[in-house]
């Protein structure tokens, strides 16, 4: 009988190694369906190159479409750039694959010597491919961030305790009272905490402002990009200046409670990284997701297709609507924190209960 701990351990094992076991598993799947394939036609008296040609290709589609059911989540509107960078990746590995042989003489053009040449080569060049898969045909597979509050309430130890390292990034929220009247006092020290603890993650903020200028420069020490919303009385054009030259990235807000219609396609031309907040009320959490959203992410979406955009969806996001919501940037704060188990409830989001 495996006990509570070690169960969790493990759980947390495949959790942080998921992507290249069951990408191991996939491509060994692949390029077994592959030489198969290729026995049939040779089998029916079709050429060996032709043969060989045809049944990598079939491979390569099968090792993608299991990955994208099983492994990565990609985006509708973002499959036809991933297939073709995994297309391109995977004939660059196998002409890889095609030299080392050559150069080795293993006879690897000979029918008896084929199949298990192709997978102990496959074998060698296994590592560089799948670094290239994971950089650029599933680079916009989807991340999850914990969201904290840099109030003097807040606990960064207990919320570590909590979650440990199992987040992509860390969400930091700022209130002040332009947008909430009875805000907490803003509480920069728990940015060093936040560093100390999530070393290897990147720390993203969320400032809930009208005036976010003031704040730029001391949030940027500790970010890597920071939100603004586009309903602020600062000029974006300011902010964007003032965050480059704290080397810092800049995203917008767009509160699903407003219409962006006329302005979505200009916002688009200005902002790489687009937050949908999904609340009624910025700045309270626990709030449940608001149903209008849906329809401002679909319209990111499209104008993503033409476009750089990187998505976020904030707010209200739980186990029950998170297959429905259509981003690559999830963030959750009350529904991981409050949550019996929050480690195992990061892995449901993370994977969109594909695991758990």
């Amino acid at each position: 009988m495996i006990s509570p701990y070690i169960f969790r351990e493990l759980s947390f094992i495949f959790y942080r190694f998921r992507h290249i076991i069951i990408y191991t598993i996939i491509g060994f799947f692949s390029i077994i369906c592959e030489l198969v394939i290729r026995s049939f036609l040779i089998y029916l008296s079709i050429d060996y190159i032709f043969s060989s040609v045809v049944s990598i290709t079939i491979g390569i589609l099968i090792a993608f479409y299991l990955n994208i059911k099983i492994n990565f989540f990609i985006k509708k509107n973002l499959l036809a750039k991933a297939l073709f960078y995994y297309f391109i990746i995977s004939i660059f590995s196998i002409t890889i694959q095609f030299l080392i042989n050559r150069f080795t003489n293993l006879q690897f053009n000979t029918f008896y010597n084929y199949e298990i040449e192709r997978i102990l080569i496959s074998g060698v060049v296994f590592i560089f491919a799948y670094i290239l898969h994971k950089n650029f045909s599933f680079k916009n597979s989807a991340k999850l961030g914990v969201a904290i509050y840099a109030s003097k309430e807040t606990d960064v130890h207990n919320i570590f305790q909590k979650i440990g390292v199992y987040p992509d990034f860390i969400h930091v929220d700022i209130v002040d009272e332009t947008f909430v009247k009875d805000s907490s006092e803003i509480n920069f020290s728990k940015y060093e905490l936040i560093k100390k603890y999530w070393k290897k993650q990147e720390i993203h903020t969320h400032l809930m402002t009208k005036k976010p200028k003031r704040l730029i420069s001391a949030v940027s020490r500790f970010s890597d990009l920071i939100f603004v919303h586009k309903e602020i009385d600062d000029d974006l054009d300011q902010i964007k200046e003032i965050s480059k030259q704290n080397n810092c990235n800049v995203g917008i807000v767009l509160h699903a409670i407003n219409n962006y219609d006329s302005v979505l396609e200009k916002i688009s031309d200005n902002f790489t990284n687009i937050m949908v907040l999904s609340i009624p009320k910025a700045g309270f959490s626990g709030q449940k997701f608001l149903e209008k959203s849906y329809d401002l992410i679909n319209k990111i979406n499209q104008i993503q297709k033409k476009k750089d955009i990187n998505l976020f969806v904030d707010g209200g996001i739980n186990k029950e609507n998170i297959k429905y919501i259509n981003a690559e940037n999830i963030i959750s704060g009350s529904d991981v924190l409050n949550n019996k188990d929050p480690r195992e409830q990061i892995m449901r989001l993370k994977t969109f209960g594909r695991y758990i």
